[in-house]
């Protein structure tokens, strides 16, 4: 018999030793992987590029509202008014320093013909007319754009009614839809109308054609803050395309002289073009066309969407949008009048 406890007590003593040694060994193991050293935290990505869907063809009904459609919308094809082209042709990308700000920093060996171009149509500020905003449209078809730009300012209010209202000219415009959001698409500042039915699924976001990258600021709320600046930046840095063009709503100037314009933000976003290389600025706004350029950036404003013109003071108010033709790094735009 004592025997028999001798050999339970021994073997007792055996598990109890065996179970310290495996928690004397989970310590060590614990205490060296504590002591090593912690991977860095990825840095993030930029915003991720995408295309959004093209507008359905079938758009809803629009609901009764108390703000007209204006006149019935015409079916005849539109043939547009071509105005003579402006040839704005930027040097091959080199760091701002280098970047001249003569009228040489656009002067480029014409490329071959049969060069492959994109070419495609922006325009901005089609609220309240939508009549006009559907002759435009047709008139970007007929000229044989891949796709729209719009620089914001799609309706009036952003209230459910006239976001209806926008899909009734949209309704087979097949072409892909690129919009950045306007100080008028907010609803009480909020874009959830806009984000609804424009087509877009982000109020800022990017994407690359051919050699071109396409950036779309949110400059709704007035200007561009800290934080859309920042995006802005990290965008652009992300990209290696060689020709940059950023599309926003509000322009940081005016070059006809108003002071309709970016309520903040203007500075540092102009000294932003220069420092990322950025080709082209495109923007909404003044109900209008007119262009200049800073620093070896070429600013580009196009009002002339369909919104009430801004005739005082700018000599070119009239309805239009812009047909640019991108070939071998050499851009063209065109003022097409609708």
């Amino acid at each position: 018999m004592s025997k028999r406890k001798n050999q339970k007590r021994n073997w007792s003593q055996v598990l109890y030793l065996t179970m310290g040694l495996i928690i004397v060994l989970s310590m060590v193991v614990s205490l060296i992987i504590g002591s090593l050293p912690v991977p860095a935290t990825p840095t993030p990505t930029p915003w991720p590029t995408w295309t959004p869907f093209v507008l359905p063809t079938d758009s809803p009904t629009p609901s009764p509202s108390p703000a007209p459609l204006g006149p019935e919308l015409p079916t005849a094809t539109v043939t547009p008014t071509i105005t003579p082209a402006l040839t704005l042709v930027p040097a091959a990308v080199a760091p701002a320093a280098d970047r001249s700000t003569t009228a040489a920093a656009f002067a480029h060996d014409t490329p071959a013909a049969d060069d492959p171009a994109l070419v495609f149509a922006v325009c901005g500020d089609s609220r309240g007319n939508p009549g006009q905003y559907h002759r435009l449209l047709q008139a970007v078809v007929a000229g044989g754009s891949e796709f729209l730009v719009h620089t914001g300012d799609l309706v009036n209010e952003g209230t459910e009614a006239e976001w209806q209202a926008f899909l009734v000219p949209m309704a087979g415009f097949t072409l892909p839809f690129y919009p950045a959001p306007g100080n008028h698409d907010g609803l009480d500042g909020k874009l959830d109308g806009y984000l609804k039915y424009s087509g877009a699924t982000a109020a800022h976001y990017s994407f690359d054609r051919d050699l071109v990258h396409f950036a779309l600021a949110d400059s709704h709320v007035g200007g561009l803050t800290a934080s859309e600046l920042a995006w802005l930046r990290d965008d652009l840095s992300a990209t290696k395309q060689p020709v940059k063009m950023v599309f926003l709503h509000h322009p940081p100037f005016d070059p006809d002289g108003s002071d309709h314009i970016m309520a903040f933000g203007s500075e540092p976003f102009m000294a932003l073009m220069v420092e990322q290389g950025v080709d082209y600025v495109f923007a909404g706004h003044i109900h209008a066309f007119t262009q200049a350029e800073r620093d070896g950036v070429v600013y580009s404003v196009t009002g002339g969407g369909g919104a009430t013109l801004y005739s005082a003071n700018h000599p070119q108010s009239f309805y239009h949008y812009l047909r640019v033709t991108v070939r071998a790094e050499q851009v063209t735009i065109e003022v097409v009048k609708v």
